[in-house]
């Protein structure tokens, strides 16, 4: 049902959006807004949250394919939106499930391994589903340590900064295949 739906979408390059972004940051960061306004943690702003981090995550998964990946805001029960790549002449979707490691100040106890051990109970019968788990915080990620379940989606991956930065980053996975480390630049 939803590769039915993709057609009616508008897919976009996620760079130049990124760099809008990034050209409002300097202006948050001198503004009034309350810290959870400021990095779009109220409901009013979570879409552009979700909108930035599946942004971040197409790019990498762009320097890994050596392709660009377009993205398309479609949010579903299983899915906050749908990736795009042309490969051999054939248009690919994707559709994408992100999650997210908060920062230590929001959970000190969480983890991308706790993260990921939640995600067997709540997606039982979604093979088309790729999951991003997005680590939003500063931490030593070792993928070899990571123990991930069986679990019934099509893929499952991890990204995050490397670097104090922004431009930095790692994408690691498929963790249900065979997964590899890309580093890749995102000014995001």
């Amino acid at each position: 049902m939803w590769l039915n739906e993709t057609s009616k979408l508008a897919f976009r390059d996620p760079a130049p959006f990124l760099a809008r972004l990034r050209q409002l940051e300097p202006k948050v960061a001198i503004s009034r807004l309350s810290a959870n306004a400021s990095s779009l943690r109220t409901n009013s702003l979570k879409q552009w949250k979700q909108l930035r981090e599946a942004a971040i995550f197409c790019v990498g998964m762009g320097a890994r394919m050596g392709r660009k990946v377009y993205l398309a805001k479609s949010e579903s029960l299983d899915y906050d939106f749908i990736a795009s790549w042309v490969s051999d002449d054939t248009q690919h979707f994707a559709p994408i499930q992100l999650k997210e490691v908060v920062p230590h100040e929001i959970n000190p106890l969480a983890s991308a391994q706790a993260t990921i051990d939640l995600l067997p109970s709540k997606y039982v019968d979604s093979k088309d589903l790729t999951i991003a788990v997005y680590l939003n915080r500063v931490t030593r990620f070792d993928p070899a340590a990571l123990c991930v379940p069986q679990m019934e989606v099509a893929a499952l991956w991890v990204f995050g900064g490397l670097s104090g930065g922004k431009s930095q980053w790692g994408l690691w996975g498929d963790f249900l295949d065979d997964p590899k480390g890309t580093r890749f630049i995102c000014e995001a």
